[in-house]
């Protein structure tokens, strides 16, 4: 058997609801909450996933070396 290295590309859209004072705090603030994983008020209201898609697949030896 021949050993394979893929690519998947899985795009996932996150939709979150927040009160602030402008379009720029609000984005501060979910860029805080996102990276601290402390949402606070913050609520994720929605999530869509697209279908993943294959980028590449390309051999690799037993080593674990892409073969190009």
């Amino acid at each position: 058997m021949t050993n394979y290295e893929i690519r998947v590309t899985q795009l996932t859209r996150d939709y979150y609801r927040l009160e602030a004072n402008s379009p720029e705090e609000a984005e501060k603030l979910l860029w805080t909450a996102l990276s601290t994983g402390i949402m606070g008020n913050i609520e994720r209201n929605d999530t869509h996933d697209d279908v993943p898609k294959i980028d590449y697949t390309v051999q690799v030896s037993p080593e674990g070396e892409v073969i190009i």
